[in-house]
């Protein structure tokens, strides 16, 4: 993979982390804190942005310009998952907003980061599939014309 798709891969992660980030902050505001009504400023919308530039970062990891074997892209999808768990984790310290102090509520954005983290990665890898199948097509019907 070279560094322009690495990139553009990088940007549809993000978008697809922001969406999920935001579905699992309502769910666990939901679990953790039933019945509670949020007065959110306008300022806090911007925190699934956030959270997935943050999220984003740590996928470095996994770029490399060869073919990396199956056990060396475990390693180092092991490696992404322990460093966006880690993220997580201490923006969950940090922020004021959230409850750290339950190990609940701990638990269960760190369950939330797992859930994301598998969804990205099968997003990732279905829409790599569809495009090797369409490679796939594109080569057919390039050998076709040519006979």
């Amino acid at each position: 993979m070279d560094v322009k798709e690495f990139i553009g891969s990088r940007v549809r992660l993000f978008f697809f982390l922001s969406v999920m980030i935001l579905a699992a902050q309502s769910v666990i505001g939901t679990i953790a804190e039933p019945g509670v009504s949020l007065h959110i400023r306008y300022i806090d919308l911007l925190s699934p942005l956030e959270i997935a530039f943050l999220c984003t970062l740590p996928t470095v990891v996994t770029f490399s310009r060869k073919k990396l074997s199956v056990r060396q892209m475990l390693v180092r999808h092991a490696i992404q998952l322990a460093l966006i768990e880690g993220v997580m984790l201490l923006i969950a310290f940090l922020s004021p907003a959230i409850d750290s102090s339950r190990p609940g509520v701990l638990l269960l954005i760190c369950g939330a980061v797992l859930v994301i983290y598998v969804a990205a990665v099968l997003a990732g890898w279905f829409g790599q599939l569809s495009a090797s199948k369409k490679m796939t097509e594109d080569l057919r019907k390039l050998q076709e014309n040519a006979q």
